[in-house]
């Protein structure tokens, strides 16, 4: 039988995972920026994203929040 210890997911994979999905997160928000049509496309600062189409900065900005939490749940669930 195992112990419910050993089930747990360790902080490390949790870290791991969060690291992860941030990496995902900021090559989506790069791609959301440069398919939104924004003037310099991926050297644009968050900023300028904002200033040229405030619906894609917000849109970028609850991607970057969402991606290391996303990827840490997923982390655990494993």
């Amino acid at each position: 039988m195992t112990h419910r210890e050993d089930l747990k997911p360790s902080k490390f994979g949790t870290v791991f995972g969060a690291l992860v999905g941030f990496g995902v997160a900021a090559i989506v928000a790069v791609n959301v920026v440069i398919f939104s049509g924004i003037e310099d496309g991926y050297e644009a600062s968050l900023p300028e994203v904002f200033r040229q189409n405030a619906f894609v900065g917000v849109l970028v900005v609850a991607i970057l929040g969402a991606g290391p939490v996303v990827g840490a749940i997923v982390a655990r669930r494993r």
